[in-house]
């Protein structure tokens, strides 16, 4: 298991590091605490204090304009209490050989003068809660026990100011929010120069949910908590220096830039960490890190987050060890992000979506074998969007599912249209995994097909994401309802990739959709038209109807057919057209598959 610092000692650092940094609210609810405390007593004069292992600072003080807010602890009055953990009660300071030569008790400013350890539930030692007064005061057993409470309720206080929002709960580092704090304090600072801050992932946090499955929530739990001493062990921090807990399994570190160089090109180099999770587990960790250096001064606390997060999320997405914010790369990440939303909303609007329907048609005797209805996007500013971005930024949201939906309704409308005006052609509409994985997809499109009063004949599937497809029970599974419904399945972009003719085996098609990749070279190379060929002969032999898209020129056409090939798609029949257009093609072209010369 790993090993490191003692979690007491780190939660201890993290805690001074917040409370000597300077924060209104909660000085001000500490000074509420040290006015009852001089009141109880009836003195004239009150402090608070928070030592760390060289100063002692002032949160608070009132009637006590010598003393300065910071002080070497070794000088201090309060060093008693603290090194003890015991309260101080002195009723004459000039009389106790602790303080007669102490600067405040020489001048006056302090003869009577007690104190209380502000003290965690694990005895660590913060500060004091002090009273004073300018003549000796002799407190009742009665008094003192009362202001031993209230210090005892202003160092619950404390811990709870530290705990709640500043502190992540699993690693009782200081949080996400203590970070931006210290951001933010950076810029009060005159001069401060530039820091860097570094974000390091420890692990695919759905890795961990599907270790927590197994294993046992406290199990993954104990992990991730010790991964913060792993990282001080393989960093070689300094004991001084602050770990953030970012999120789960991320943690940050704010420095000077020229501190922050180092640990960058330690972090370049570091090997892949076996971590046991228990007696007989252990499983390989690969760190990422994202870094940005910036002005304080100049650079709002969030954005200085946001960049350092998208520095780490290319690193993730790169799968390199580390990455600096790169500003066009964010750029881009936000155009995409920008588009994700508009998407949303072109979906709500009336005029941005539309569909263009491009004819497939018959290389034996030239009939139109149906339409593909081919998804648009016309941006009121970016103008037409290619729809292979749009699924792109889809695919991974809820998003798919409503595009899905509207392509079908927007389809099967235009059907129905068509009908009306005498033409009668089925149409093939791209479905993604993610569409088939949802439960009851093929009964819901069913349903949907009846209800506009047409057939499963007049709507044919095609299948993206092939290899996605095959990695879904659940989508092949819809799949298979579909073919026995009724519906004619292709199989798209076959060629292209990793294409594999096990494929075909596991997936119930009827219609095979050749790439433009595989038949785009066959005029003009020997072995492109090799490879095509014979992958049509196979296909034929297998049954399968075979669809080549992309088909610009008679030559490319002339050879698919020679090949055996059954359909084409492309620019030398047609391109997509306004589905208000079909009819008149149609009209037009009445045996449109014939070569021309």
């Amino acid at each position: 298991m790993f090993s490191g610092l003692n979690e007491k000692e780190t939660k201890k650092l993290a805690a001074l590091e917040l409370l000597r940094k300077e924060n209104a609210p909660r000085d001000k609810t500490l000074g509420g605490f040290a006015q009852l405390a001089r009141q109880l007593i009836g003195v004239s004069g009150c402090f608070v204090t928070i030592f760390d292992d060289k100063y002692q600072y002032i949160k608070y003080a009132h009637n006590l304009a010598s003393v300065p807010e910071t002080l070497p602890a070794d000088e201090t009055m309060c060093k008693y209490s603290v090194g003890t953990c015991q309260p101080v009660i002195c009723p004459d300071a000039r009389l106790d050989p602790r303080f007669t030569r102490h600067p405040l008790v020489v001048e006056g400013a302090i003869v009577f003068y007690a104190a209380a350890p502000l003290k965690t539930k694990d005895n660590f030692v913060l500060g004091t809660l002090c009273v004073c007064d300018t003549s000796p005061a002799i407190p009742t057993p009665e008094q003192i026990d009362q202001f031993l409470q209230l210090a005892a309720l202003a160092s619950a206080y404390l811990e709870s100011w530290y705990s709640v929002g500043r502190m992540d709960a699993l690693t009782a580092l200081p949080n996400r929010q203590s970070l931006l704090e210290e951001v933010n304090s950076l810029s009060r600072i005159e001069s401060a120069g530039n820091y860097t801050l570094i974000i390091f992932d420890c692990i695919d946090i759905n890795r961990a949910y599907e270790l927590s499955r197994y294993l046992g929530i406290a199990a993954v739990e104990n992990m991730l908590r010790n991964f913060a001493p792993l990282l001080r062990i393989r960093l070689d921090l300094d004991a001084s220096v602050i770990l953030y807990a970012f999120a789960t399994a991320r943690y940050a570190l704010l420095m000077k830039e020229d501190l922050a160089d180092e640990l960058i090109q330690k972090a370049v180099g570091f090997p892949a960490t076996q971590a046991k999770i228990t007696g007989d587990i252990e499983i390989s960790l690969s760190m990422h890190v994202g870094y940005f250096t910036f002005d304080p001064a100049v650079m709002n606390a969030q954005e200085v987050l946001r960049k350092t997060v998208s520095a780490l999320h290319e690193a993730i997405r790169q799968d390199a060890p580390v990455r600096a914010f790169d500003p066009e790369m964010d750029e881009k990440r936000n155009q995409e992000f920008r588009l994700l939303y508009d998407l949303g909303e072109a979906l709500k609007s009336e005029d941005q979506l539309y569909l263009a329907y491009q004819p497939k048609i018959s290389l034996l005797n030239g009939e139109i074998k149906g339409v593909e209805a081919l998804l648009r996007w016309q941006h009121p500013t970016l103008g037409n969007i290619s729809p292979a971005i749009i699924v792109a930024l889809a695919e991974r949201t809820s998003l798919m599912a409503e595009i899905t939906q509207w392509v079908i309704r927007r389809t099967l409308s235009q059907i129905t249209e068509w009908r009306a005006s005498g033409v009668n052609i089925p149409v093939s509409i791209n479905i993604t995994v993610s569409d088939f994985s949802s439960a009851g997809f093929s009964l819901r499109l069913t349903r949907q097909i009846i209800a506009a009063g047409l057939t499963p004949a007049d709507i044919r599937i095609e299948c993206l994401e092939t290899e996605k497809m095959l990695e879904s029970p659940a989508a092949l599974n819809e799949l298979d309802i579909l073919k026995s419904v009724g519906f004619i399945i292709l199989l798209d972009d076959f060629g292209a990739g990793n294409s594999n003719i096990n494929y075909l085996r596991r997936i119930p098609v009827d219609i095979i959709k050749l790439d433009r990749s595989l038949i785009s070279q066959v005029t003009s190379d020997s072995g492109s038209r090799i490879i095509a060929r014979n992958v049509v002969v196979m296909l034929k032999e297998l049954n399968y109807t075979v669809l080549a898209e992309g088909v610009e020129d008679r030559e490319t056409a002339q050879l698919l057919k020679s090949f055996g090939c059954d359909e084409a798609q492309g620019y030398y029949f047609a391109m997509p057209m306004p589905p208000e257009h079909i009819p008149g093609w149609i009209a037009t072209n009445p045996t449109p598959g014939k070569l021309r010369p």
